[in-house]
């Protein structure tokens, strides 16, 4: 399961998100693209820092 995860269809690769990560839940995968690893976490500033709104946290 993954609470924090990320829309592909929106993200763009800037690594804001991946650089605000103090968890090492995100990642950029091999097209240059942020991903998440399973997590249970609410990574809001990951979320905040987006430029596209492509982090995602589930209710």
């Amino acid at each position: 399961m993954k609470k924090t995860w990320i829309d592909k269809d929106l993200c763009i690769g800037c690594m804001a998100c991946v650089e605000m990560d103090e968890t090492d839940t995100l990642f950029m995968d091999e097209d240059g693209f942020a991903e998440a690893k399973d997590n249970d976490l609410e990574l809001k500033e990951c979320q905040m820092v987006c430029p596209t709104s492509a982090v995602k946290i589930k209710e």
